[in-house]
């Protein structure tokens, strides 16, 4: 358990100076140079809107990043706990799952600058309408100012010569320019099976923990030596969400880098030994558990 909180801290220290290390190196606010060019070439009634657009999925990439972190350290800490809590764990891996699919999807490599200008688009209205939606559940004053944010947004999709598209029930669900189209909604785990780094299965688990699914959930319980039920933490599963970490991480370098141009190359060989160290230990502890059986129970039980 240490070894693996030492494993996140060294993760995340490795990933935060890979980051840092990008926005030194920008040349252009946010943009590849590809991505630049085209905001350059454009209309200039849509040029700073454009930019704008960028300039928002930094501002939430940013958000973003750190919400990761701050879940990858709430790990670290369960971790050294005692007792080791087990479906906390999956559950702050899949926050940290979610939210390196949600910028790599941004930053996917292989699209061009004008779909990459509607995926942005759709993500910040979408964000702008859910900021609508809690206002509307919760209180205005809890989520002050969810109006202004949707109007400002949409505001400056379409000063970016876009439009939004709206669905059956006439509510705004899509990005448009052109014949380039993107969802506001996107499904995480359609998303999450795409990229190499994750595993959708994983995913899925993590979600039965996140929901209390009784199916999930009743794995975990054991009974104490007063026979009252309590949660036991299995070392396989706690491997498993510090892999679906690193997973993160690793598709996190890989599209950070080759979007802004720089060879994620050696941070990549650094996450990937991690990866390595940790399935080593998980395949040492599992050779010793079977031996601890078989020495206390005989062959019959294994």
């Amino acid at each position: 358990m240490d070894e693996g909180a030492r494993t996140l801290r060294h993760a995340c220290r490795s990933l935060d100076e890979f980051v840092q290390g990008l926005a030194e190196g920008e040349s252009v606010s946010g943009m590849s140079p590809a991505d630049a060019v085209w905001v350059k070439g454009s209309h200039h009634r849509h040029r700073a809107a454009r930019s704008r657009l960028w300039a928002w999925a930094g501002w939430n990439t940013q958000l973003t990043l750190g919400n990761i972190l701050d879940h990858v350290q709430a790990i670290q800490r369960t971790l050294v706990g005692e007792p080791v809590a087990i479906w906390s764990l999956v559950s702050l891996s899949r926050v940290v799952q979610e939210g390196a699919i949600r910028v790599c999807h941004l930053y996917e490599g292989g699209i061009g600058p004008e779909q990459r200008a509607v995926r942005i688009a759709a993500a910040w209205l979408n964000g702008a309408q859910q900021h609508q939606v809690a206002a509307k559940d919760v209180g205005a004053q809890a989520f002050p100012g969810a109006d202004k944010i949707w109007e400002y947004a949409g505001r400056t999709v379409q000063r970016a010569g876009m439009s939004i598209g709206l669905n059956k029930k006439g509510r705004p669900s899509s990005a448009l320019l052109g014949s380039v189209q993107e969802p506001f909604a996107v499904s995480l785990t359609n998303l999450a099976a795409k990229r190499p780094t994750h595993l959708p299965a994983w995913y899925r688990i993590s979600s039965a923990a996140s929901h209390s699914s009784v199916w999930m959930v009743a794995q975990a319980f054991a009974a104490d030596e007063d026979d009252e039920p309590v949660m036991r933490a299995d070392p396989e599963i706690v491997t498993a969400s510090v892999l679906a970490v690193l997973g993160a991480f690793e598709d996190l370098v890989e599209t950070l880098g080759t979007y802004h141009g720089t060879d994620p190359h050696q941070a990549l060989l650094t996450v990937r030994r991690r990866t390595v160290a940790v399935l080593d230990r998980q395949r040492t502890w599992r050779h010793r558990a079977q031996e601890d059986a078989r020495l206390l129970h005989g062959n019959d039980h294994l």
